[in-house]
């Protein structure tokens, strides 16, 4: 039996968190869901495993959370395609990856394809709820080595671009702190390259996330790298007779003080055509 809710229906303020389910076959889609729904903070608008029933449902659909597998249509990342496209249509779209484990290369293509978070089938069902409200509440949600496999593959870029726009507000010296930031130095090996005080390091930085609306140095990377388009103009992100390591995962942790909010998991970045099938796809309804 079909049914659709009625979005009409005026919802409190502090409704549930909306969720949609696409995991990489129907019954564990089905049966993942059933598990999820005994949240009371969360509220199940419907499951499928069919990329094109999942595109059209949470393209028209107000779904809050996707939470989709990177393995769908025994394709390794079918789901990251099937994300790229709804993001497309939808870019506010916030989306949870589910992981058969966390591969250094897949993790950062999920994060590549706009998934706001990370979830490996391994960790426990009640942590996953803790993660779909962590994300919707507009954390990243990732634990220690999936960041520093992200920050590891931005360092590794020759050279990022930094999106000027966004770094409008900020100062001369803000924006080279930046810069030195996006490239995964520490505060004190920052201080070095300015030659200024690891404690005026930290004065720049708490400066940056207030302008910039931000808690951590991870939100910090993710909302300022970008491409630029035409005629935007481009930053490089560090100067050019700088000397830059690329960071290791040791020195990623090292990011993790206390100043900055980065240990515990839930911490605060055209597909093919689909062949048409049967409707596999289940909306849940409510009395």
């Amino acid at each position: 039996m079909l049914a659709i809710r009625n979005e009409s229906v005026s919802q409190p303020l502090c409704r549930p968190v909306r969720l949609f389910v696409a995991d990489s076959s129907s019954i564990s889609s089905e049966l993942l869901a059933g598990a999820i729904a005994k949240d009371s903070a969360i509220d199940l608008l419907g499951f499928s495993a069919n990329p094109t029933e999942v595109l059209r449902i949470v393209s028209s659909a107000s779904v809050d959370i996707l939470l989709i597998s990177a393995h769908m249509e025994e394709e390794p990342q079918r789901g990251l395609l099937l994300l790229q496209q709804l993001r497309s249509a939808r870019p506010g779209l916030r989306a949870i990856v589910l992981l058969d484990s966390s591969k250094p290369a897949v993790v950062v293509e999920c994060f590549r394809s706009g998934a706001c978070g990370v979830f490996c089938r391994s960790n426990e069902i009640q942590l996953l709820r803790k993660c779909i409200v962590a994300v919707h509440s507009g954390q990243i949600w990732a634990n220690s080595v999936e960041l520093s496999f992200v920050l590891a593959d931005l360092a590794a870029a020759q050279r990022c671009q930094l999106d000027a726009k966004r770094l409008a507000l900020l100062s001369a010296k803000e924006k080279e702190v930046v810069r030195w930031l996006v490239e995964g130095l520490t505060n004190r090996e920052i201080a070095e390259a300015l030659q200024i005080s690891s404690h005026t390091v930290k004065n720049y930085i708490f400066k940056v996330f207030d302008k910039l609306g931000v808690s951590n140095r991870v939100e910090l990377v993710f909302q300022v790298l970008s491409r630029p388009a035409d005629g935007v103009p481009q930053i490089n992100c560090a100067p050019e007779k700088a000397a830059v390591t690329p960071i290791t995962r040791e020195a990623s942790l090292k990011m993790q003080d206390n100043s900055f909010g980065l240990s515990k998991p839930n911490v605060t970045a055209v597909l093919d055509p689909v062949t048409p099938r049967r409707s596999s796809a289940q909306i849940v309804g409510s009395d």
